[in-house]
């Protein structure tokens, strides 16, 4: 699957405000645009010499390559990332939880990413740490961002 220019640029500058990605990757991908474009938008340039860890200007210039809104591949990507992030355990769940928060109130989910995020997080959160109804809802959270594994590939590979 191709993704163009836009929806990457939407994904990586979404996938920077939730922290699931570091300024280098970004560098990366806009040096591997100019390497391999003949013609690539100029703003690739500014891109690929914004200074790795200004997460502010980086996240600018994306805005200049990016669509005007999250498509649901981007935001089914990023919830891909964030579910290898807890699998492989850079992320606790706890923090996953916040960054599906985080989600919900930066990015443009669909009305029914919406409501599973926010059934998810309230049923983490009403259910006493330790116990079966907890467990239960912790499976629930590691089921649902199961579904997305693969949703990243086309973004990150």
């Amino acid at each position: 699957m191709a993704v163009d220019h836009a929806e990457q640029a939407m994904f990586y500058r979404a996938a920077l405000l939730l922290g699931l990605i570091r300024g280098e990757r970004i560098v990366a991908w806009a040096d591997a645009v100019l390497a391999a474009d003949a013609a690539p938008p100029p703003a690739f340039v500014d891109l690929a010499t914004c200074p790795p860890d200004d997460l502010t200007l980086m996240r600018q210039r994306l805005l200049l390559l990016a669509s005007s809104r999250e498509s649901e591949a981007v935001v089914h990507g990023l919830v891909g990332l964030i579910h290898r992030d807890l699998a492989s355990g850079r992320r606790s769940l706890a923090d996953t939880m916040t960054v599906l928060k985080q989600l919900r109130a930066f990015v443009a989910v669909t009305r029914d990413t919406n409501e599973q995020l926010k059934t998810l997080g309230v049923d983490m959160a009403m259910s006493p740490s330790g116990s079966p109804a907890h467990a239960e809802a912790e499976a629930r959270v590691r089921a649902w961002l199961a579904q997305h594994d693969r949703d990243a590939v086309p973004f990150v590979g």
